[in-house]
């Protein structure tokens, strides 16, 4: 079936709407005159082309202390031009070794502001697109060849392209849901409202966002992707400053796909004043020194550990890149952690025991189907999250390649999920927390609570470690006493700190945000039940050595 034809059978299939007919027929169009142009209009030849178009409506609005601070209504369309020249064996996107900038590929143009519904608007855009991408990588090319000439032989020479076994077709959008604005703002100022009671707070804020989101994609192997995604988020935080120059803060986040499931009043409200008693409890509290001792790590805070730690080590990218430490690249087959923990990560998933998913997406930003990918089973490693960059003993994309708009793609998470085969009360893994107290013979262990998001270092250049932001903490001591304790960040690497889970709790749940690397900002989740340590590493944190406010908030009655 040639490209034209599969085309058109698509378009008789699904019935469009008019915007989405002009993009797709132009990106259909410009990609065939451009394909047969260009493919052998130099030495080198172009192989691949793929035309992305991310058309986006965005509704967001913020209150603070009862009174909008912000109500944007958005409009966005990026388009965005991938090709390969050479051969799947080497091509345009190789990585050229000394350069800073590997993950410059991908060429995109912001057409936000031309009716969507022009044809020869948008077919206009996507030529000069066209054109500014092929002269570039045509370039890069002629530099890689040049680079391999003078550079040392690559350890791994898998190539840098999978091509697809068939075309893959794929239709399925979403619509605008109709939302009460005026109810939603009553509901967010009732919220943003309750800080005016605290003296302490400096800053907060409560805030709603409505995302419609659809990707379009079209490439020379004939695949034809129209995917939509619509998700809401509710979010507040609120900060502080404690008398010796420590910035603390709470945060909360409520992530659903259809708005009958916007958390009511009564519950926002609830969580607010419970992060106003932990903020002030932060206030009170002593600085950790630096300590080295059993831990617990609570659900939620774990799923963003599993993330930070694991998930970005595990992308396949990072196992071929010169640049890259290469933690796991060749521990295929090893014992990594505890026996009884498998991790996988699955796109395909939309819920996870009723807790809806923000990573979930049903093909990639390669045109490939999301899959389950195995990574951890009973503590073996047993695979990497792939896109379609082959790898030694791994030819064969899982669907992980993404992306956010304009930028190249790479491999990266979706929902991550660990899972336990052991697994205990949360009562009895606190119980457990304090045995090995005792056992180790230390004054008190660690719970940590709420954890930001953190730092993990990847590339050579860097130490191979890791720092988690610890946001919320505890002491516990031995007679289970627990006591709030601040000023701290959770250290340490992958390969000596996963030993040392010993049990998990059975009381999973589920982070969802956005992450970033280095192909922009995707949205993910993770999800894991508490995790008990033998041994966990803190250090201090930065403080801003400012004072916290003279004088109460004006707005301040007793």
């Amino acid at each position: 079936m040639s490209l034209i034809t599969g085309f058109f059978v698509f378009l008789n299939i699904f019935g469009f709407c008019a915007s989405e007919d002009s993009i797709i027929k132009a990106m259909s169009d410009e990609l065939k005159v451009s394909y047969d142009k260009l493919k052998n209009a130099e030495p080198y030849p172009l192989y691949f082309i793929q035309y992305q178009t991310w058309v986006s409506d965005n509704y967001s609005v913020g209150l603070k202390l009862g009174a909008i601070t912000d109500e944007t209504d958005t409009h966005q369309a990026i388009l965005t031009c991938d090709m390969r020249i050479g051969s799947p064996e080497l091509d345009s996107t190789h990585e050229i070794k000394g350069s800073k900038n590997y993950y410059d590929n991908s060429y995109n143009l912001d057409i936000s502001i031309i009716p969507l519904n022009d044809y020869d608007a948008v077919r206009a855009n996507i030529w000069e697109l066209t054109d500014k991408t092929y002269k570039k990588t045509l370039d890069r090319y002629i530099k890689i060849i040049a680079n391999k000439k003078l550079t040392a032989e690559e350890e791994d020479k898998s190539g840098d392209f999978i091509p697809a076994l068939k075309p893959e077709v794929f239709y399925s959008t979403v619509s605008k849901e109709n939302m009460d604005r005026d109810y939603i703002k009553g509901l967010l100022k009732k919220v943003s409202e309750k800080a005016k009671k605290y003296d302490f707070i400096i800053n907060s804020g409560v805030s709603f966002s409505a995302l419609n989101n659809t990707r379009y994609i079209l490439n020379t192997e004939g695949s034809k992707i129209i995917e939509g995604k619509r998700k809401y988020l509710i979010d507040y935080y609120m900060t502080a400053r404690t008398d010796d120059g420590l910035d603390i803060s709470r945060y909360n986040s409520y992530s659903f796909e259809e708005i009958k499931e916007m958390p009511d009043e009564k519950k926002i409200s609830a969580d607010f004043e419970k992060s106003v008693s932990e903020l002030k409890n932060l206030l009170e509290a002593k600085n950790l020194e630096p300590y080295h001792g059993p831990a617990v790590i609570e659900n939620r805070a774990a799923a963003v550990f599993w993330h930070e730690i694991f998930g970005h080590r595990i992308e396949g990218h990072r196992q071929k890149s010169e640049k890259e430490g290469q933690t796991f690249a060749k521990k295929i087959g090893e014992k990594i952690m505890p026996d009884f923990i498998t991790i996988y990560d699955d796109p395909n998933l939309k819920y996870y025991k009723g807790k809806f998913l923000n990573g979930h997406y049903n093909y990639d930003d390669e045109a490939v189907k999301s899959e389950k990918a195995v990574l951890v089973e009973n503590g073996v490693l047993k695979g990497f999250l792939m896109q379609r960059v082959p790898l030694k003993g791994f030819d064969k994309s899982n669907g992980h390649g993404r992306r956010s708009a304009g930028y190249i793609t790479v491999s990266r998470q979706g929902n991550l999920i660990m899972e336990s085969s052991k697994t205990v009360s949360y009562d009895e893994l606190k119980k457990m927390l304090i045995d090995e107290i005792k056992k180790s013979k230390k004054e008190y262990g660690i719970i940590i609570k709420d954890i930001e998001g953190g730092y993990t270092y990847t590339t050579r250049d860097m130490p191979q470690s890791y720092t988690i932001l610890i946001k919320y903490a505890v002491k516990v001591y031995p007679d289970g006493k627990e006591e709030p304790i601040r000023g701290l960040n959770m250290i340490g690497t992958p390969l000596n700190t996963f030993p040392k889970i010993l049990a998990t709790g059975n009381d999973y749940d589920v982070f969802n945000g956005s992450c970033g690397a280095e192909s922009g900002w995707v949205d993910v989740s993770a999800v894991s039940p508490s995790l008990l340590f033998s041994e966990i590493e803190t250090q201090k944190v930065q403080k801003s050595s400012k004072k916290p406010p003279v004088l109460k908030p004006p707005y301040y009655k007793k």
